[in-house]
């Protein structure tokens, strides 16, 4: 399969956290598995391009924070959206680390546009939200997003529940998918 992940940001310093590792972790196995896999994000700062493993193409773009204040939300990476657009034509799947950002639901739209399949994980940043900017974002695209996803995977009951009660009652793409972590290679001795 061609499989495109797409994440909010990479950065030395790994300022955006689990939603990377977990990309990197899954892009890693399916690579390993005889995927074809090529990774879009924002970037801060210089990246090893061999980041996400051997046989998965990085594809970064430089990350722009627009709105201020507004912290990983206000971020985007417009130079990003030409060269997906055209690796979206090729792609069976797309693994979108979805937020509510000016990255993600850029890259959510052209998926929708494009008429290619993808699944949304969310990693908990995606639940019911008093802020207005995020009901209007939900309102405009998110939930869209989200009802249109041939998978909306979930790690915890809170999450779970959260989504359930944002797509409302019969939605039927909910499904739990735990975080992948590679197997240590640690040989256990006997007695210690």
């Amino acid at each position: 399969m061609k499989i495109v992940q797409v994440v909010t940001l990479v950065s030395p310093d790994g300022a955006y956290g689990g939603p990377v590792r977990v990309a990197q972790n899954q892009s890693a196995e399916l690579s390993k598995r005889g995927h074809q896999v090529q990774i879009f994000a924002g970037a801060r700062g210089h990246v090893d391009p061999s980041y996400f493993g051997p046989g998965v193409r990085t594809r970064l773009f430089k990350a722009l924070q627009i709105v201020p204040r507004t912290g990983f939300a206000g971020l985007c990476a417009p130079t990003m959206l030409p060269s997906l657009w055209w690796a979206l034509k090729g792609a069976d799947v797309v693994h979108l680390h979805l937020a509510r950002d000016l990255v993600m639901l850029p890259a959510a739209l052209l998926c929708l546009i494009r008429r290619t399949p993808f699944v949304v994980q969310t990693h908990g940043m995606i639940d019911e939200s008093d802020k207005k900017l995020a009901k209007i974002l939900d309102r405009l695209l998110t939930l869209r997003v989200l009802r249109a996803s041939q998978r909306c995977f979930w790690l915890t009951p809170e999450e779970q529940k959260s989504l359930g009660e944002l797509l409302g009652d019969g939605h039927q793409t909910l499904e739990r998918l735990v975080n992948g972590v590679p197997q240590a290679d640690v040989a256990m001795n006997g007695g210690s």
